[in-house]
């Protein structure tokens, strides 16, 4: 299988620690729904369907929902939310280069949060526009975190936190890996195939966290970044960015905000 990079290991953790607060993953679904106006017939398909942290509620709505994902246990937590619940939701094991379905078979595709973790994206891409029906609208998303000017300066500090943390481990001679693509990167291979791009912003909501939640955060290795990174090394690491951390912001219980949206980019004429 292609590399890709799977969230077995933090499955039982993954909503948790990336999920949605009170209210907006309903604001998500709503903003989904409305703008790509389905209608009994419309099938939805998502590349890294995760625990159905999109796929789900636009299930429970009673719409038709394929996904594949490479990790077993995320799906097995996308299951158990499905028991007891009438879906037409199907969630399968696979590899998102090489889609065990026909061409032409889905009218909306999405991606959530995922083409940073496959080495080879850009077949995924091909593969989603082979699944795609014609006139199709493929709507994608690379992260929640907010990029709007408005908030850049309520998001100052929080980023200041991941840029130490990258440099130190930078300074130990392990760099944040690169597996997939960076935004830019898929945004400019869709213009390239002719797709045209409308950004919307379907749900903004506001997060605090101490610097001690944000260390214990790493600590736990929440974010597949630190997965390759040898334990000698990390705990000397995780010591270093407290040290840090308790000169600069003074106390463990400092709190840094972060301003964050669901911003997607609405793919059209390309399928």
């Amino acid at each position: 299988m292609t590399k890709t990079v799977s969230f077995d290991r933090v499955s039982n953790i993954y909503d948790a620690t990336r999920g949605f607060p009170p209210g907006i993953s309903e604001q998500v679904t709503d903003f989904i729904l409305n703008l790509v106006s389905p209608t009994a017939d419309t099938k939805f398909y998502e590349t890294g369907i995760g625990t159905g942290r999109i796929a789900v509620p636009i299930a429970k709505r009673g719409y038709s929902y394929t996904g594949i994902d490479v990790s077993e246990k995320m799906l097995a937590e996308l299951h158990q939310k499905l028991e007891g619940v009438s879906h037409k939701l199907t969630a399968i094991k696979g590899d998102a280069t090489a889609l065990p379905f026909d061409s032409d078979s889905f009218d909306v595709a999405l991606v959530v949060h995922v083409f940073h973790l496959i080495a080879a994206w850009k077949q995924a891409l091909a593969e989603i526009r082979r699944v795609l029906k014609p006139g199709g609208i493929l709507l994608y998303t690379h992260g929640q975190t907010n990029s709007a000017s408005p908030a850049l300066e309520v998001n100052a500090l929080r980023e200041e936190f991941t840029e130490r943390w990258k440099a130190i481990l930078q300074d130990y001679g392990h760099p944040f890996p690169r597996y997939g693509a960076t935004e830019e990167e898929v945004l400019a291979e869709l213009e390239t195939q002719g797709a045209t791009l409308e950004t919307e912003i379907a749900a903004q909501w506001r997060v605090e966290n101490t610097v001690g939640q944000l260390i214990e955060n790493q600590e736990n290795k929440i974010q597949s970044a630190a997965w390759s990174i040898p334990d000698d090394i990390f705990l000397h690491a995780i010591q270093d960015l407290r040290n840090w951390a308790l000169e600069r912001y003074g106390s463990f219980d400092y709190i840094l905000p972060e301003e964050r949206q669901f911003k997607i980019v609405v793919v059209r004429n390309w399928a």
